[in-house]
């Protein structure tokens, strides 16, 4: 078949398709499918579908980004449960589509490719602007950070906003020379509000991919830059920043396992009204250094709340916690008997927080790192003293690592096959469910053993091939290598392909960073 259209006119099909994604992935799954449509299209209307096919899969670098895509086709050969093979299967389509239409259509310049580029961290900035209203309560309550991710996942979001920041990185080292003061301007304050929502989303696999991102970046400065002065500028900058974060969370640490000191021998038997407190003496948790289970009378706690609040003592808070477990750890981050003259002593923005599921007064502000670090030493806590993970996403995932651990054991040479991971971790939690209640009872938030227990050792090496080969190639192009940096991380924190956004971010940016070297204007 012959092309239908003129060079250029695929050329601007192509770069509106791209266009599309780069502009939905941050904000419209359906705009998403939209521009993958198109790209498609235009290549079908291109013609000559032997010798692209041809060109396509005789090329080591596009057999080897696609491979895992083919490899997981592969794995249905000895999966017990088809039809959530082939659901897994349409999800990871963008394995191979993407790179398939991109590395054999006409394709447009190289700056309009980093238009595209621009127009993804133009999509991205608008998110957070969609987020502010939730952020400042303007449309409702706001219970935790995922609700200011309007459009996807909030760990989805924040590894968009995360690759956005250093694309813009990328452009104001490159094009210092010839942007104006304005343009220099306006990326700095760009970078800035990126960086800050960021923080808010308290994201934590955000963090991880920030942090390793701005050390290779620094590292990358260091070693191209000639000028010696700046060179040593970006590495006294990158240690002051460590360093400030490392004493900053050592702080949290800090008070989080400073303990106010007391005598069990010298423990209030009665409150004032002359009931009996409950005294759990072996219970070692703490909010900001004073015992939970101290100094507790149930029925003064509720008698009083009761009078102070809509809210049934029994029921639960706005984040789905039991309202008088909340208030016993809200009323010890404050230090007080947990008694009527606790609950008399609470201002009505106190009564109003534990209503909305607030643990501690200290982390009542709206959201940030604190929070989300105070979170985690809690988690540990419980996950150390009572061998329970439920409850805490970080200690879910270390049970669904250790658990996926063991069914990799039992399924080195092949895998359990495509589709049937969940009814491998089924099957294993029946016989140990590592501490976890049904309800938190998934798989692995990891996508090298996820890889690795679905196909074997043979599946997790073409995985590692399919990364490592095309980085190796490229990895002299700084923005090629950030972004396979930021996969990485979330490789490792969560299933990437197993989600559409996830697989979709992979694919896309894969390829179009690609062609941005190899194929745009041929």
């Amino acid at each position: 078949m012959k092309p239908v259209l003129k060079d250029q006119q695929h050329r601007n099909l192509a770069f509106w398709g791209m266009a599309m994604i780069a502009s939905g992935l941050p904000l419209s799954v359906f705009l998403v499918s939209v521009g993958t449509f198109v790209l498609v299209g235009n290549w079908l209307l291109e013609g000559n579908y032997v010798k692209r096919l041809k060109q396509f899969f005789t090329d080591p670098l596009s057999l080897a980004i696609s491979s895992v895509f083919i490899v997981h086709l592969i794995g249905l050969l000895w999966t017990e449960d088809f039809g959530w093979g082939l659901k897994d299967i349409r999800v990871k389509l963008p394995l191979i589509v993407l790179p398939l239409v991109l590395f054999t259509s006409k394709l447009p310049s190289k700056n309009r490719i980093e238009d595209v580029l621009k127009l993804f961290v133009v999509a991205c900035i608008i998110g957070t602007l969609f987020g502010l209203p939730r952020y400042f309560e303007l449309s409702g309550e706001l219970e935790n950070s995922r609700h200011v991710s309007v459009f996807i996942s909030h760990i989805r979001f924040g590894l968009m906003l995360v690759l956005a920041f250093f694309i813009l990185v990328h452009f104001l080292y490159t094009k210092w020379s010839v942007w104006s003061t304005a343009e220099k301007a306006t990326c700095m304050a760009a970078m800035a509000w990126v960086v800050w929502f960021v923080f808010i989303l308290e994201a934590l696999t955000a963090y991880v991919a920030f942090g390793a991102l701005f050390i290779f970046t620094t590292a990358s400065i260091i070693i191209r830059q000639r000028n010696t002065r700046f060179a040593l500028g970006t590495l006294a900058l990158m240690i002051v920043v460590s360093v400030s974060i490392v004493i900053y969370i050592g702080q949290i640490v800090k008070t989080h396992y400073t303990h106010v000191p007391f005598n069990f021998k010298t423990l209030t038997v009665k409150t004032l009204n002359g009931n009996y407190y409950v005294h759990e003496t072996k219970t070692p948790f703490t909010e900001n250094g004073h015992r939970i289970w101290n100094f507790i009378c149930w029925e003064e706690l509720e008698r009083e709340w009761q009078k102070r609040s809509s809210k049934d003592f029994d029921l639960v808070d706005e984040r789905g916690q039991r309202v008088r477990f909340t208030l016993i750890r809200y009323m010890s981050s404050k230090g007080l008997l947990k008694d009527s003259a606790g609950v008399h002593q609470l201002t009505d923005a106190d009564i109003k927080n534990v209503e909305q599921g607030f643990t501690n007064y200290l982390y009542t502000d709206r959201i940030g790192v604190g929070r989300k670090v105070n979170e985690i030493l809690r988690g540990y806590d419980r996950y150390v003293w009572q061998n329970a993970a439920s409850g805490s996403s970080t200690f879910q995932r270390l049970a669904y690592l250790q658990v996926g651990c063991q069914i990799l054991q039992n399924n080195l040479l092949h895998g359990v096959g495509t589709g049937d991971i969940v009814e491998a971790y089924e099957l294993e939690y029946m016989q140990d469910d590592r501490g976890l209640e049904k309800r938190f009872q998934g798989i692995s938030h990891n996508q090298f053993l996820t890889t690795g227990i679905t196909l074997g050792i043979p599946g997790l090496l073409i995985l590692f091939i399919a990364i490592c080969y095309p980085t190796w190639r490229y990895r002299a192009d700084y923005l090629y290598v950030a972004f396979m940096v930021l996969m990485l991380v979330s490789f490792l924190t969560d299933n990437t392909f197993d989600r559409q956004a996830g697989v979709t971010l992979f694919a896309f940016f894969n390829a179009l960073l690609i062609v941005r070297k190899e194929f745009s204007e041929t």
